[in-house]
Parts: C-alpha cells; structure tokens; sequence
C-alpha cells in the first residue's frame, strides 16, 4: 500500500464527503438557472422597497439555496441588503448577512464568511424572539457549524450544534432538527468516534431513510475498517436514489460521494481497478455536477489508485490537475494532501531532488494552515471578546430598561395615590361645606323664626297700643307705633339680608342678570322662597297680611315670566 494513503483518505477524503449537510452548495456557472413563473411574477408585483418587497426576494433567494444555486442569488441578496439599510430593519439586515455567508463560503472565501456569520449572529441575537427570528437564528448556528467544521473547530463546532438542537426542538424545525442530528454524527466521525457515530445515525434511519444519513454510516463503517457494512449502506444509497424524489442537483451529490466512498473503501483495500472504476462512475456524474471541490477530490483519488498500481506518471498527472484545481479554489486542505501524496509518488520514483523540492512546498503549506490556524482561533476569541462585550452592553440596556420601567411605575403609583387623595380630599371639603351650608341654612331659619316670634310679639303690642289710642290721654301712643313698627320692619330685613348673602353670595347677580327690572323687595322675596318659606312666613317676616304676601308672590310670577302655572315657583328660583 502506498505510503500516506490512509492518512490521507482518513484526515480528509471522509471530512469532505461528509461536509454536504452542513454546507453544500453545485453551482453550474455555464447556464443559468431561471426562476419559476410565480417567483418572477411576484417580485414584478412588489417593486417598492418596502417589506412585501423584502418577502419577495427573500423567495427568490431561497429557490436558488433548494437547489443548490446559491450564487445565483447575489444580485437579489445585494438588493436586500440595501433595502435592509433603507428600511432601518435589522432583521432583513441579519438575514442578507446570512445569505452573504452562504455566498463567501460557496466561493472558499472563508476569510469573508466567517465576519458575516459572526455579525449576523450579533444582530439577530438582539432582535425581539419571534417564530422568524428563531428560525433564522437556529440556521445561522447551522452555518456557523459548518464553517466550524470545514476549519477542523470540532469543540467550536460542536457548541454551535446543540445550541442549534435545543433551538430547533423548541420550536418544532423539524427539518432543520434532522439535519443537526445528521451533523451531530458527522462531527462525531470528524472527531474519530465512529461507533457512536454509528449508533446516532441509525436512530434516523428510523423515522427517515435520508441518503445523506447513509453516506455518514458508510463513511463511519470505512473509517472503522468494516468494508462490508460500507458497501452495503453504499449500494443503499445508490437503490435510494432510483426512489427518491429528491432534485436532480441534490441525487448527484450524493451519487457522486456515495462512489467516491466507495473508491476509498477499494483503495483500502488496495482494490486499485475497482477503485478506479468506482471514480469514472463519479466522474460521469460530476461533468454534469460541476462541483470543482469534488472533481479535486476526484483527481486525487485517482492519482492515488494509480501510485497504487505503480504507474507512477500517470499519478503525477492527476495529482498536478488537482493541485491546480486546488489553487483555483483556494482549498489549501486539499492542496496539502495532494501535495503529501506526491512526495510518496516521488519517493516511489526515487527522484529524490524533486521531492526535497516538494517537501519544501509542503512545508510552506503546513505553515500556511497552522498560521490560518491560529488567525482563526484569534478571530474566534476575538469574536467571543466582542459577544461578551455586546452581551454586558445588552444587559446594561436591559437593566436600564427596567429601572426605567420602575421609575415609570413608580410615578404611575404616586399619581394614582395623589389623585386618590385629592379625590377624598375634595370629597372631605365637599361633605364641609354641605355640613356648613346646612349648619348656615339652619341659622338662618332659626334667625328668621326668632325673628318671626320676636315680630309677632311686637305686632301683639302693636294692637294693644292701637286699643289704647284711641284714649285721647295717651298722646305719645302714635309716635312708639310708629317706631316700633320701623324697627320690626328694618331689623328683619336686614339681618335676613346679612345671613343668606353669606349663604348664597351670588343669588342676586345671577337672579338680576337674568331679571335686570326686579324691585329691592321682589329680590328679597325671592330669597325667603328659595329658604323656603311659606306665605305665613313671609308675612311675619315683612310685616304684611298673608294676604298681601299672597299677592306679593302673584306679581312675582309675572315678573318673573313664569306664565304657565304648572312650574312651581319655588322650583325655578332654586337654579339660582
């Protein structure tokens, strides 16, 4: 067996044939994928920037992700992007971050998909939790672990997954559950943990025959050594996909891997022409696949078969093709397996000035990956840095949010009770001053009744006196009628006069600015109805007959325009 050969199909070959479900994208740059007629018609109905518009494009932008296209989709990513910007939505803005990351990656751009995916994780982890942000945030931790997984970040990788699990099972993404599940599996082949691998996968066999879960059992079972469960789960997958509905781009991937796998397990085996055979099979496919990635992988395989077999040129041929196709893509990994397995080609060769040669290119490559390496891990705990600060950020806005909730309902407490205490404050001067008008209402009627008495007692010595006048010895008799009579009259009044305007201080405006023409007398009158006094009352008090107060209260309706007899007089003059 060639020297190197297993290290190379162990380290890498099953690494990139396990990568699809994380991160797999066959673009086709020689025709152009049309979208279909609704897509089309829908982004001609929304023409406005504005979120129909966004919705739009995003549709179209997932048409080219199904199938595999995704960069094709650049133009309508750049497009939301800028209407992201325009809109000032960051959920548009973490969404185009994301289809960036897709884009960088497609192009082994990692050095760019890594910012995009780091930023929109930042922006999407500050949006409000709805169904849509959770589904985007639980696809960007999916994209994240691929990205972590093509770097060999197997810890950070792995993080990303059950943070990804636990964001899919909560909020039932059952398609994206399956594929972490999936994944989780591949990381465990990754990490060299085959059985459990094994045992992780054939749980989703259970619920579902998925070709992609196939491959990772097969890969496990190469891995571990057991040729004829991997040939048996390979032949699987190849039964599957005469059944499958899947799309066309989607079934050739997994053609193409399946014989790739299956190439490995004979090149294992050192089943050279069977190797090969299982590699044209695969080439077949990738004319109509174009996936370069593969076809590099496809090329190595080959040139390793081929060493195998001693034919040493030919193996120096397909491994210079491959490490063209390597530089091409600026897969570094692939290019440093390449160039490994031909030094063995060289040593084989015995062209020793040649390999020193290579092993210098070797050397440079390894430097290059340990320093990608390290840049990596320091973009990583640079990232981790800037989380934690935005993360302290958050949580300071958090806490300032809340206390500003607390003053609010603090202030909100403090006028609710101030308000309750000038509404029983106001209810305490209202029940005051209606005890003190009554208290004043009761002086007055008391005054008035005393009054009344004190009138009625005088009058009693008034007629007396009037008997005795008619003695023509008592002279002086017409002079005390006369005062007495005054005093009666003007002492009544104008005490009546000084309690109820203290009372009632604005009865005579009112009443006059509505009856300008009202005598002194009629406006007092007035105020004896509105204490409610009745006519036997209201002549003590005046000094008349009931009689006379009687007519006093006619004249008064007239004067007051109250003609209709049904409205009591009493009634009107206590609006006053």
């Amino acid at each position: 067996m060639p020297i190197g050969q297993q290290n190379i199909m162990k380290h890498f070959i099953i690494f990139l044939l396990l990568v699809f479900p994380l991160f797999s994208f066959a673009q086709n740059e020689n025709e152009a994928l049309p979208l279909p007629d609704s897509l089309v018609g829908r982004l001609k109905e929304n023409r406005k920037a504005n979120v129909a518009r966004a919705e739009a494009l995003d549709a179209a932008i997932m048409f080219y992700y199904d199938e595999h296209r995704i960069l094709e989709a650049e133009s309508y990513i750049n497009e939301m992007s800028s209407m992201a910007n325009d809109l000032k939505d960051s959920y548009w803005k973490a969404l185009s971050l994301y289809y960036r990351s897709l884009c960088a990656y497609e192009r082994y751009s990692f050095s760019e998909c890594f910012p995009y995916i780091k930023e929109s994780l930042q922006v999407t982890e500050t949006l409000k939790e709805t169904k849509r942000t959770q589904l985007l945030l639980t696809r960007i931790y999916l994209a994240q672990s691929g990205y972590y997984y093509k770097i060999h970040q197997f810890p950070e990788c792995q993080s990303c997954i059950e943070k990804g699990l636990n964001l899919a099972e909560n909020n039932g993404f059952d398609k994206l559950l399956h594929s972490f599940q999936n994944n989780y599996a591949a990381l465990l082949i990754g990490m060299n943990r085959f059985e459990d691998a094994t045992v992780q996968l054939k749980k989703l066999l259970i619920d579902n025959t998925d070709s992609h879960v196939l491959l990772n059992i097969a890969s496990a079972f190469q891995q571990m050594k057991q040729y004829d469960s991997a040939f048996f789960y390979i032949d699987s997958i190849l039964r599957y996909a005469s059944l499958s509905n899947q799309k066309e781009t989607v079934l050739q991937e997994q053609l193409i891997k399946a014989n790739q796998i299956k190439a490995v397990c004979h090149l294992d085996l050192e089943q050279w022409d069977n190797a090969i055979l299982c590699l044209n099979k695969s080439r077949d496919l990738l004319e109509k696949y174009d996936d370069k990635e593969l076809l590099g992988v496809y090329y190595l395989h080959k040139a390793d078969a081929n060493n195998g077999k001693g034919q040493y040129e030919t193996s120096l041929g397909l491994i210079d093709t491959a490490l063209f196709i390597a530089k091409e893509i600026k897969e570094v990994d692939l290019e440093w397996q390449a160039v490994k397995l031909k030094s063995d080609i060289l040593e084989n060769l015995k062209e020793y000035e040649k390999e020193v040669e290579n092993l210098r290119y070797f050397n440079v490559l390894t430097d290059t990956l340990n320093n990608r390496h390290n840049l990596l891990k320091m973009q990583e705990n640079q990232y981790q840095h800037e989380a934690q600060a935005l993360e302290q950020q958050y949580e300071l806005q958090r806490l300032a949010s809340r206390n500003r909730q607390l003053i609010i309902i603090i202030l909100a407490l403090l006028f609710v009770i101030i308000a309750v205490l000038t509404a029983v404050i106001i209810w305490i001067n209202r029940k005051r001053l209606k005890a003190e008008l009554e208290l004043r209402n009761r002086e007055i009627t008391a005054k008035s009744i005393g009054k009344i008495q004190s009138n009625e007692v005088i009058n009693g010595v008034i007629e007396k006196l009037s008997e005795w006048e008619q003695h023509p010895k008592k002279n002086m008799l017409p002079g005390i009628i006369h005062d007495l009579k005054t005093l009666v009259d003007d002492d009544t009044k104008k005490d009546f006069d000084q309690y109820f305007v203290k009372v009632h201080p604005e009865f005579y405006q009112k009443l006059m600015a509505d009856f300008p023409n009202l005598t002194q007398n009629e406006l007092r009158l007035c105020a004896y109805l509105k204490m409610n006094l009745n006519t036997k009352d209201i002549a003590a008090i005046c000094n008349i007959t009931p009689e006379s107060a009687r007519v006093a209260r006619s004249r008064l309706r007239k004067s007051l325009n109250l003609v209709d007899s049904s409205v009591d007089l009493v009634s009107f003059l206590s609006k006053y």
